[in-house]
């Protein structure tokens, strides 16, 4: 399991046991970690993302569709998965990706990935 795996996956747990986190609790667990990780780097890339985490009002933008997508996404969904479920061409899926992406400002498919599951995280859907 890579950093930023286990990182997500001990926020899930902790909000799964009922605990509350804030965005700046999320911050400090990555600024903590970061600390005591090999991979600063990659920590780094993480903390921006969560200090620059796009609002509720930004993913306005997205249709209902594409936020269904989305939330797909981020519980770790494959394209192909998501186009099975939803009863929709592959390429259909891969132009919501692209259009998602274009939306909300984020460049290649690993910092959309990693923000639907932040999103998830974070209740953010309509």
């Amino acid at each position: 399991m890579s950093t930023a795996s286990e990182i997500l996956s001990t926020i899930s747990k902790v909000k799964k046991n009922g605990v509350s986190l804030t965005k700046d609790d999320i911050l400090s667990i990555l600024k903590a970690t970061k600390e005591v990780s090999k991979n600063k780097k990659m920590i780094d890339s993480l903390i921006v993302f969560q200090s620059t985490f796009i609002q509720k009002k930004s993913l306005k933008s997205l249709t209902k569709r594409e936020n269904q997508v989305l939330k797909l996404i981020g519980i770790g969904k494959t394209s192909k998965t998501i186009s099975h479920d939803l009863n929709l061409s592959l390429s259909t899926i891969e132009t919501h990706r692209k259009n998602i992406r274009k939306k909300l400002g984020l460049v290649g498919k690993g910092k959309l990935v990693r923000f639907a599951i932040l999103c998830n995280l974070h209740n953010c859907y309509k």
